[in-house]
């Protein structure tokens, strides 16, 4: 019993500050999430313009107002466009970007363990798939073998 209070008691003390969250907070998360249209190549919550110091006010502005993030979102979105948006959306051609670097890694892993598999293989020696096989000579091609074998020897 002492250990589901003591989970329930840290379960409720990690979510309680995501629960209450100011609108401060929301306006501030919701400025690193989007582009700032005053500052190209830059998040709102990094651009140091005074115009970019207003639309984050005016972020906050909307969050007291009781607006959760994606109405908020979609708001500056209707306003200044999709290209607002700091990561690409998760729906439609956005989700190629979400997954192809995940294809990428996949395929680049797929190649290389087929390269280490060939680079082993090659290094190791051949063994052959069946066992020792027996051949039967015949008494002519028994001679020949052995004067063949002779030969060399004497040869070396």
């Amino acid at each position: 019993m002492k250990r589901v209070a003591w989970v329930t008691f840290v379960f409720l003390s990690l979510a309680a500050p995501a629960m209450a969250q100011t609108p401060e907070d929301l306006a501030n998360d919701i400025s690193n999430k989007i582009n700032s249209p005053f500052c190209p190549g830059v998040t709102l919550h990094d651009c140091p313009s005074p115009s970019a110091l207003d639309m984050r006010d005016r972020i906050e502005g909307y969050a007291r107002q009781g607006m959760d993030e994606s109405a908020i979102m979609e708001r500056l979105e209707a306003e200044y466009g999709p290209s607002i948006r700091a990561e690409p959306s998760s729906e439609g051609a956005g989700i190629l970007v979400w997954l192809l670097p995940s294809v990428a890694v996949l395929a680049g892993g797929v190649l290389a363990w087929m390269l280490v598999r060939r680079w082993t293989s090659s290094r190791r020696p051949q063994q052959s798939q069946s066992p020792q096989t027996t051949v039967e000579l015949s008494a002519s091609e028994r001679q020949r073998l052995d004067a063949e074998l002779g030969r060399l020897r004497k040869e070396s």
